[in-house]
């Protein structure tokens, strides 16, 4: 087992840490050149036409927003400028969490046609945003319960270890705070509402952004809709029966779900969003080294581990882990060996990344306050099942639309996209559901 290295604050930043301390004032918002995001656009082959339009900047805000005057983060943004003056703003998120929010603008402006602005943002601790960089045990030997325990134990150490280089930073990387990020950015830039898009791990902030915000929010879209509780046994029993490998007939009806022994944790999967891979389409072409920089810290896993181990309770001891994972793979007769696609578990089967994590979890906000919302399901997809979708509009309201694949965050990219841009201009829904062609 490797002995955990000293944390490096800020190595995952792209240029450096700035407003990792000062205090928060209000300034005038300058946009300007992106340099390697302007690179990576390219190379995934987005429009010239879109990509001349890209344009960055940072604000600054609070680290603590009851302490408004203390220290500072600084968030990295871009948009690409709207062809309608008249057209509201677009604010989106890939998901992740810990992935970098920038170049969605471009592809989303791209894919989607809108005719106001999209901004893309690197949540507190991603991308180009103030962060750090904390290094992962390594994974066990063997897989005896001996080894299992010593791995678990090493995950406990190196959480208390990240935490303890810089407490306030990894405590403040919640759902909560990052919506408030977001309105905080909605402010700077001088806008009184926005229209939002979502897409896996995006979707639960979206959910947090209208249970908190809905006054500055014009229409929001959440696409693959992601788990919103606060149970890891809730969550990893959908997954698991969500596996295409699972035997058949053994998914959960919708809101049955039984969480199995103590509550734990739960939510989503880091993943890059649709069609932000330049290598996706088999392109043998080298990429632009500017790119492959930017690649390097497209996605924070220190990041992703703190905005989902904060929102969760604790996920109990090694043993307890050990049990309830067998215990389920069991019920369903599931291959134990192999790993549930749970973003809060480890590489090893049944241990998870939350594991001895020192902060108390703050639940994502959930509530219906009339927002003008579209939530998306894709009826046979597994990395965020279908069931939390019909969950998320019972509990949110809104318009549901079911998309007929089994294809994770793909709608704006696929034939169905018309249906986004139609609601964001409109506000109607022509159809429940959609099969792209």
């Amino acid at each position: 087992m490797a002995v955990l290295a000293a944390a490096t604050v800020c190595g995952a930043v792209l240029s450096g840490c700035g407003g990792a301390t000062g205090t928060a004032t209000s300034r005038s918002v300058g946009w300007g050149p992106c340099g390697d995001l302007t690179d990576y656009v390219t190379d995934l082959g987005i429009d010239p036409g879109v990509v001349e339009r890209l344009q960055c900047t940072s604000v600054d805000v609070p680290l603590d927003y009851d302490d408004p005057d203390g220290r500072t983060v600084e968030l990295a943004l871009s948009r690409i400028t709207g062809t309608d003056p008249g057209a509201p703003t677009l604010f989106v998120n890939p998901g992740g969490p810990g992935v970098e929010g920038r170049s969605m603008a471009a592809t989303v402006a791209s894919s989607l046609g809108v005719g106001g602005t999209v901004v893309g943002i690197d949540l507190r601790g991603t991308g180009a945003s103030t962060g750090l960089a904390c290094p992962e045990p390594d994974d066990p030997d063997t897989d005896d319960d001996a080894a299992l325990t010593a791995y678990a134990e090493s995950i406990a150490e190196a959480n208390a270890d990240c935490v303890g280089v810089d407490p306030g930073l990894v405590a403040s990387m919640t759902t909560a705070n990052a919506a408030r990020d977001l309105d905080a950015v909605r402010r700077a830039l001088g806008l009184d509402t926005v229209d939002f898009l979502g897409v896996s791990w995006g979707t639960v902030l979206g959910a947090e952004l209208q249970s908190r915000f809905p006054d500055h929010l014009r229409r929001v879209v959440l696409d693959s809709m992601d788990y919103t509780g606060t149970s890891a046994a809730e969550a990893l029993r959908v997954l698991a029966t969500a596996d295409p490998d699972a035997p058949p007939g053994l998914a959960p009806e919708p809101n049955d779900i039984v969480p199995e022994g103590e509550d734990a944790p739960a939510p989503d999967e880091p993943d890059v969003p649709p069609d932000t891979d330049p290598g996706a389409a088999g392109d043998d072409t080298p990429l632009d080294p500017s790119t492959e920089d930017f690649l390097e810290h497209a996605v924070n896993p220190t990041a992703g581990i703190a905005y989902i181990c904060n929102s969760l309770g604790p996920v109990g001891d090694t043993e307890t882990q050990l049990a309830e994972h067998r215990a389920l793979n069991a019920d369903i007769r599931r291959d134990p060996q192999r790993r549930i696609e749970f973003p809060a578990d480890s590489d090893v089967p049944g241990i998870s990344l939350c594991t001895g994590w020192p902060l108390d979890g703050e639940p994502t906000s959930v509530a219906n306050t009339g927002t003008d919302l579209l939530i998306i399901g894709h009826r046979d997809e597994f990395v965020t099942p279908y069931p939390w979708a019909l969950d998320a509009h019972d509990a949110m309201g809104g318009r549901l639309l079911t998309i007929e694949d089994s294809v994770h965050g793909s709608t704006v990219g696929s034939s169905c996209g018309g249906l986004v841009t139609e609601f964001l201009a409109s506000g109607r829904v022509v159809q429940d559901d959609c099969a792209p062609q």
